[in-house]
This record gives structure tokens, sequence and C-alpha cells, in this order.
């Protein structure tokens, strides 16, 4: 009793908890979409490098214009 934790007391906590918390986001947004463009490029490849595998009848029509 009498003992609690005071709040507010020490700012570097909230401001190492923000730093982290933007810098987890940043990484792991940078992994998920590495691996998005990974499997892009994967795709690309398997395609002879061309973008055609991604589109539809329609827009092959238009692209070759």
């Amino acid at each position: 009793v009498g003992k609690q934790p005071i709040r507010e007391t020490n700012i570097y906590m909230y401001l190492y908890f923000v730093f982290f918390i933007i810098c987890g986001s940043f990484f792991t947004l940078n992994l998920f979409i590495g691996v998005i463009i990974d499997n892009f490029n994967e795709q690309k490849k398997k395609a002879g490098g061309s973008l055609e595998m991604f589109m539809t009848e329609d827009q092959k029509k238009y692209y070759k214009r």
C-alpha cells in the first residue's frame, strides 16, 4: 500500500515506445512489400519478361496499339 507506480514520471519511455513502434512498423512494411515485389519479379521472369501475363484480353489489345 502506498507503493504504486507514479504515472508519467519517465518521458524517455514514451519516446522509446513511439520510436520502437514506428521502426517496427517500417520494418514489417518493408518485408511485406519486398515479398510482393520479389514474387512479381519471379512471375515476370517465368513469363519471359513480359507484363502481358497480368493483363486481360482487352488490356492486351489496348497495350499493343
